[in-house]
């Protein structure tokens, strides 16, 4: 008796090696960014147990904060993207 293979589809075409490695970049990527603003977040809790004000100031004031909350936004559509990209076709 022949075991028959499944093939899984998403978007209607077959899952290949291709696909598969594209994904796992996208996902490098999102893990890149996220070790990002892990880093500046770091680095202000740093500045703020020493009580430098001067430095945290420096980051509110040069927006650096708010290229973290958009940079985490890209990430969360990032993420939802490769979820909906990944989920296969239902038969």
């Amino acid at each position: 008796m022949e075991k028959k293979e499944k093939i899984v589809l998403i978007n209607k075409k077959p899952v290949t090696d291709e696909l598969l490695y594209k994904n796992a970049c996208d996902l490098t990527n999102i893990s890149q960014e996220l070790q990002a603003v892990t880093d500046l977040l770091e680095m202000v809790g740093y500045f703020a147990s020493k009580k430098d004000t001067f430095a945290i100031d420096y980051f509110i004031t040069q927006g650096k904060l708010d290229n973290a909350t958009d940079v985490l936004q890209n990430i969360q559509h990032d993420i939802s993207d490769i979820s909906t990209a990944i989920c296969p076709d239902n038969d």
